[in-house]
């Protein structure tokens, strides 16, 4: 099920006259087995719900104006029409706009595959999550709307091409790499609307002699036409479905964009996809002496026009070729 298909089915549900009971569908996991259920309390709030295999555990509960968790709560419920008691451990949304209903389908969804333990303390992370979510507020600038999409499309291009790199991505804004492959590996992605490929970098960016690095260079062109924003995000929702970390990270950078916005925001794919270039760091002109003592965060521009590059193939064979190198 995707999660637009479960919040129309939450919907459907809003409308049914029911007294203090929940109305639940069952989504379990068919590999799994694990019993997983959507759907509204007596109040019509969206639900979501596991159920407790360890049920003689304390309760708790935690609340905010937008979110209720109680874990190990014994309760009445009807599932897919028919009247059950168990003990479960129930997230509630309190909030009422659809955006926020929407992020609490997707991130309980994707939670709830790496769901593998009873214990209601890995329920908190997820509460955390929503509370930080939902309490979010400010909005981010027409570059960094530029970067997310350039990461967001060079997940894309990768996975067009066999290779899902979501896992690498990092969900923490102000770290000096886009990716990290393992202790050594490191990915930057940068883009730029001028014809020249010339970049502003960090200098901890370009330390080859810490870190094996590629650089992806994207050249971006504004077109009424081209691949939005929001249509991108849907694409890269579906390759990172089972991972929980990207999906918030997502959720949380566009909380207080408007759908107009990300839909307004297009670039031209065929014009990127041709000239979506590989660097090695070592090729990118740089300061090739240590920061002087005293002296942190180097900035500067650098043109990658005479640099050399890599193909697509070499960086993909360097992805997989991970040796006995623990991931990050």
């Amino acid at each position: 099920m995707n999660s637009e298909y479960i919040l129309n089915k939450i919907k459907l549900l809003q409308n049914v006259p029911v007294k203090d009971n929940f109305v639940l569908f069952d989504v379990t996991d068919a590999d799994t087995l694990k019993s997983i259920f959507y759907g509204t309390d007596s109040n019509h709030n969206p639900v979501f719900v596991i159920e407790s295999l360890i049920p003689q555990m304390n309760s708790q509960i935690q609340n905010t104006k937008k979110l209720f968790f109680s874990s190990n709560t014994k309760c009445e419920m009807i599932i897919n029409g028919e009247k059950f008691e168990k003990t479960v451990h129930i997230l509630t949304c309190l909030g009422t706009q659809l955006d926020e209903q929407l992020a609490f389908v997707r991130l309980t969804e994707s939670f709830s595959k790496h769901f593998t333990s009873s214990n209601p303390q890995i329920l908190n992370e997820l509460f955390s999550a929503l509370v930080n979510l939902f309490a979010q507020g400010g909005k981010f600038n027409i570059f960094e709307l530029q970067g997310l999409f350039t990461e967001l499309y060079v997940i894309k291009y990768f996975r067009d091409n066999g290779l899902n790199i979501s896992s690498f991505w990092q969900k923490q804004n102000k770290l000096n790499f886009d990716f990290t492959i393992n202790r050594k590996k490191r990915m930057e992605v940068k883009s730029t609307l001028q014809s020249n490929r010339t970049h502003h970098f960090k200098h901890e960016q370009l330390l080859s002699e810490l870190y094996d690095i590629v650089i992806v260079s994207c050249l971006l062109r504004k077109d009424d036409a081209g691949l939005s924003l929001f249509d991108l995000i849907n694409e890269v929702r579906v390759i990172c479905a089972s991972d929980y970390r990207s999906l918030l990270y997502i959720e949380q950078f566009i909380k207080n964009i408007s759908d107009d916005k990300l839909h307004e925001m297009k670039y031209d794919q065929t014009y990127i996809e041709k000239n979506i270039r590989f660097f090695p760091g070592s090729s990118v002109p740089k300061f090739n002496e240590t920061q002087p003592n005293g002296v942190t965060h180097t900035e500067y521009n650098s043109n990658l026009s005479m640099a050399s590059q890599i193909p697509l193939s070499a960086v993909i064979e360097w992805f997989n070729d991970v040796e006995d190198e623990t991931n990050v």
